[in-house]
Order: C-alpha cells, then sequence, then structure tokens
C-alpha cells in the first residue's frame, strides 16, 4: 500500500497546476500570433553610406566551404582584397549560412555578396540571387569591424 492510497493528492493543486499550464500555453500563443502583425524592426529611415560587391573563392583546402583559404575580391572591379584569416571563423560562419541559402534554392551561379554600411552605423552582408541579408552588427561590434576592413580597403569601389 502507497501513502497515496492512504493520503490522495489534493485536487485543487492538480487543478491549479493544469491551469496555470492551460494559461501558459495560451499567452505563449497570442505572443506569437501578434508577432505576425509587428512591423520589421529595421528602421525606414537607414540610407545606404557604402556598398560593396564582393566574391568570396574558396581554395577548397578546408573541410567545408569557405573552411580553408579563402581569397577575396572586389567583384566589380576584380581588385583582389586581404584574404581571410584563420581567426576569421566568424565571416567564414556568415559565408557558409548564405551559401547553405543558395544551396537550398538550388542557385549554381557563383555567389557574389553585399557588404553594406547604413547611416544607423550597421553592417549588413547579403546575398542579392536570394535576398537573404545577416546584419552583422547582430553579434557585436568585434564582428562588425572584421567585416568592415573589406569596406575601408583601398581597392573596393562602390
Amino acid at each position: 500500500m502507497s501513502s497515496l492510497d492512504e493520503r490522495p493528492f489534493p485536487n485543487l493543486a492538480l487543478f491549479g497546476a493544469g491551469l496555470l499550464i492551460l494559461t501558459t500555453v495560451f499567452g505563449v500563443g497570442i505572443v506569437q500570433h501578434n508577432k505576425q502583425f509587428e512591423p520589421p524592426q529595421r528602421a525606414g529611415t537607414e540610407t545606404v553610406i557604402e556598398s560593396h560587391d564582393l566574391r568570396f573563392v574558396d581554395a577548397g583546402d578546408g573541410v567545408n566551404a569557405y573552411g580553408g583559404h579563402v581569397r577575396v575580391f572586389d567583384a566589380v572591379t576584380g581588385t583582389e582584397l586581404p584574404q581571410l584569416r584563420e581567426s576569421d571563423g566568424f565571416i567564414r560562419a556568415v559565408l557558409n549560412s548564405l551559401n547553405f541559402e543558395r544551396t537550398r534554392r538550388g542557385i549554381e551561379a557563383p555567389p557574389v555578396f553585399r557588404l553594406t554600411r547604413w547611416s544607423g552605423n550597421r553592417v549588413t552582408l547579403g546575398d542579392p540571387a536570394t535576398g537573404t541579408q545577416v546584419n552583422i552588427g547582430a553579434f557585436g561590434s568585434g564582428n562588425q569591424v572584421v567585416f568592415a576592413r573589406f569596406l575601408d580597403h583601398p581597392g573596393a569601389k562602390s
């Protein structure tokens, strides 16, 4: 014989726990539903300060795409910009995510990514072919500086 046979669990506690779970699920549902109707977070007053189309060419000596030596070129002028360093793992992660989206959509054209500095000091890297855009500053100012070196390089042209 168990102790529950002698003293059953209080019905009021079970009812309260069930009500708490139901309220939580209902509240989360309302919040998620309302997110559909919120305006996008991007401020409409930002303007493009500078923008460069870049090609990242993987030497194919890494574990995955953009894993080894990566050469960076200005897509308009063909000027070679500084290569990615071994410590540029964040850039490689962003490139791989953009490249994954291209693969998922079946786009086989060589990737040209657009690096843009906005008036709000925001830096984004986007893929014009897919419309995908990554806000680099959302991952910290240090990561934004790593990408900004491609904007500040004398070989980069708007």
